[in-house]
């Protein structure tokens, strides 16, 4: 209703009488009063009404004033306005029925009105609640909140395999069941992702809590949006879903290269794994997760080991073990394994196949890995392994079974990276084959084609079927001290010429029933490119140097009192013209050059072709040589002198015995000895006699 602005009728009759000089313009009423109401649709009792007059107006620009008020309302409403002078003021409606509002704008000369008619309705009694049925593939983006503030109640029911193609997001406490043998995939380039609450899970379950009722949830999409937190998965891993190798509750397929990260969650009740990744699909948990009262617990890539929570805790699972499949780790930054802390249950690692480190890979003190059939841990060129127990809480290398001739290949290593590192570590029943790139069965195999290294410190190696520790031609043991070699078929050690000078800086070292109880040192030549002296050590506690092959002595070389060489049938010890032999013992202490058996004649002897004045045997024993003539020296002999090269040898209190061949054979008149070495050496059971004269 709009109001006129009427005048005096008096007035109008004075202007008539006026004349034009006298004229004067009436004001005009420019006020325009306009309301409504901001709610949309019906309008309950109880419910909030904002009304409206911002619309209104003064055409001539000139402020003005609001004054709304209640012209009816229902019987009995006791219904206020608020803010009424406002332009936007409210009522909640106590009554159902008609109310009518005038809304009333004025300034000094003149206002305006308009009048709302509101028709409010009774509150009606919401709709009957139903499970929502998620029966076709969801293509695009959708939200599900719950339906039910029951949790115990299904807010959706999921009755055929689902596949997702957008985005899903999940409030908290929602309830989504899935009827028998179906399953979920979440596939590129969809994603899924759960709203995270305190104290709310959101609860992935079978229509019958029954394990093993429903496939599972399988994630192929590669999204970085994908996330699981404070989710509940259980009965499921009843069948292997679509691209999964094994059944489980929550897969990671490798085919979309699926990622997921996975906070704060439980699974649980599972007919087969909890959680299944493939190789090629990656996983990050944050915070620990449950997994309890499944068949079998997680199968991971040896790559995605690192991303499971050492506070994780399994819970009465019917098998207490995480397969690590064999994989490339492969990353940007250092892969880092741990043990379980928060675990009641006693967890083993079990790997299957071939672990490629071609990145950093750090083992934390206290795991333990049980390797499966020939297995193994292949550190590559660019790779490294840093495995740091301690006394308390050694990292262990297992066969998964114990049995003669090694259960697993072993650890091999490529790389020359110099934080190569094993301290505190175990390795039992490996050697079971020769690994790729090395020529022997070994628990620790180093190659030389790339200059492999490796520190290596109070660690134990166990029952090998071949090598306790293999050190190629080329490959370096950077440092070993206080390893325990037991049970090992093959040698405790196998190295290089080059390589025996480590053990100097070894305090203890212990061999008990290996193959030879001490080091093996196979064909090689001794040559420092310095040209500088390199001291063998003596193996303490009877342990010995097994010399499997020829050794050549191209620069100097002292031998330390007590060091025992045995040698290898028909094998030669060889000190060559750049180079020269110190083996200075003592009366209690010799050194002793003799046979891997006490076989008159077994091993061929040492050949002196060096003119060199350091040249010195003192103290020494050379037994059961003289096999078969040595080049330069042509008769048989334990000690022969290259005339070619003007051989140069002093020998005294020392014993050749038991020689197939004479005690010492000079070439010629070029070779020289001290002139009483006939006197100051003992010679027995030589069968061509003590010396051979030029």
């Amino acid at each position: 209703m709009k109001t006129k602005f009427i005048t005096l009728s008096i007035i109008f009759l004075m202007l008539l009488g006026c004349s034009d000089d006298d004229y004067t313009e009436i004001p005009s009423n420019t006020l325009e009063a306009d309301a409504y109401t901001e709610n949309q649709g019906d309008i309950y009792a109880g419910q909030a009404v904002a009304l409206n007059g911002s619309k209104s107006l003064d055409k001539a620009g000139k402020p003005f004033q609001y004054l709304w008020r209640f012209k009816a309302k229902p019987d009995g409403s006791l219904s206020e306005l608020t803010e009424e002078t406002t332009a936007k003021p409210k009522f909640t409606p106590d009554k159902a029925g008609n109310y009518s509002v005038e809304l009333k704008i004025f300034n000094t000369e003149f206002y305006d009105t308009d009048d709302l008619a509101i028709a409010v309705k009774d509150v009606e009694t919401p709709p009957v609640q139903e499970t929502i049925i998620i029966s076709e593939n969801i293509t695009a983006r959708r939200h599900l909140a719950n339906v039910f503030d029951d949790p115990n109640k299904i807010d959706y029911l999921v009755t055929g395999d689902i596949h997702v193609t957008d985005l899903l997001t999940m409030d908290p406490n929602v309830v989504i069941a899935f009827e028998e043998n179906t399953a979920m995939y979440i596939d590129n380039p969809g994603a899924i992702i759960t709203t995270a609450a305190a104290s709310s899970f959101t609860t992935f379950t079978g229509m019958n809590k029954v394990p093993g009722y429903w496939k599972g949830l399988i994630i192929n999409s590669n999204s970085p949006l994908n996330k699981l937190d404070r989710v509940t998965i259980e009965y499921a891993g009843g069948a292997i879903a679509q691209g999964m190798e094994v059944a489980t509750s929550l897969g990671l397929d490798n085919e979309g290269r699926g990622h997921l990260t996975l906070v704060s969650s439980i699974i649980q009740y599972s007919a087969a794994y909890s959680v299944a990744i493939e190789v090629g699909a990656t996983w990050n948990t944050e915070s620990y997760n449950v997994y309890r009262n499944n068949n079998k617990t997680l199968r991971l890539p040896a790559s995605q080991l690192g991303s499971l929570s050492s506070l994780s805790e399994f819970q009465n699972n019917a098998e207490n073990i995480i397969d690590v499949i064999g994989d490339r780790i492969s990353t940007t930054r250092e892969t880092v394994w741990s043990d379980l802390y928060n675990s009641s249950e006693n967890m083993q690692y079990v790997v299957k196949g071939t672990i490629e480190v071609v990145s950093g890979l750090r083992i934390l003190e206290g795991l333990e890995l049980y390797m499966d059939r020939d297995s193994e841990i292949n550190v590559t060129q660019n790779g490294y392994i840093i495995a740091l127990g301690s006394t308390q809480y050694p990292i262990k290398f297992l066969g998964r079974e114990s049995v003669d001739g090694g259960y697993w290949k072993g650890i091999s290593i490529m790389s020359a990276d110099m934080k190569n590192e094993l301290d505190n570590v175990e390795i039992h029943n490996a050697g079971s084959e020769i690994m790729d790139g090395l020529q022997f069965k070994t628990a620790i195999g180093l190659a030389g084609a790339h200059g492999a290294k490796l520190k290596l410190f109070s660690s134990k190696i166990v029952a090998s079927g071949g090598n306790g520790i293999y050190v190629e031609n080329g490959a370096e043991l950077v440092r070993i001290d206080q390893i325990r070699f037991h049970e090992n078929q093959g040698p405790a050690i196998s190295m290089a010429a080059n390589q025996v000078k480590t053990l100097n800086n070894a305090t203890a070292m212990e061999f008990i029933g290996n193959g030879h109880d001490g080091v093996e040192i196979f064909g090689s030549q001794l040559l420092n490119p310095d040209r500088s002296e390199t001291i063998w050590p003596a193996l303490h506690f009877g342990a010995s140097y097994l010399v499997s092959g020829n050794l050549s002595i191209q620069s100097g070389l002292k031998i330390l009192p007590g060091a025992i060489f045995k040698f290898a049938e028909d094998k030669m010890f060889g000190v060559f013209p750049n180079g020269y032999l110190i083996a200075q013992g003592t009366a209690n202490n010799k050194i002793v050059f003799t046979g891997a058996s006490t076989t008159k004649g077994f091993w061929n002897g040492i050949r002196i072709q060096s003119t060199s004045a350091l040249n010195l045997m003192d103290h020494t024993e050379v037994l059961y040589a003289g096999k078969t003539e040595m080049p330069g020296v042509s008769k048989i002999a334990s000690i022969g002198l290259d005339g070619d090269y003007w051989a140069n040898l002093t020998i005294k209190n020392s014993k050749i015995a038991h020689g197939h061949g004479y005690g010492i054979a000079f070439e010629n008149r070029n070779t020289s000895m001290n002139s009483d070495y006939n006197m100051v050496n003992v010679f027995e059971d030589l069968t061509l006699g003590n010396v051979s004269l030029p």
